[in-house]
């Protein structure tokens, strides 16, 4: 069980990082939140901007 929450910790900062957002509080959602996690990660907005893509 202890093994499986880490899992989700780990996972959730990973990709919580790749998509731009807050890797430590998708962390603490990970191991609160379990798989559910997956779900809130993959429809959140990402924070990253295109630098080549500037508003005129």
């Amino acid at each position: 069980m202890i093994a499986i929450g880490i899992l989700f910790i780990v996972l959730g900062h990973v990709l919580a990082k790749r998509k731009g957002l807050d890797p430590v509080f998708w962390g603490i959602m990970g191991g609160l939140l379990g798989p559910l996690m997956l779900l809130f990660i993959l429809f959140a907005k990402t924070s990253k901007q295109n630098p080549d893509h500037r508003a005129s």
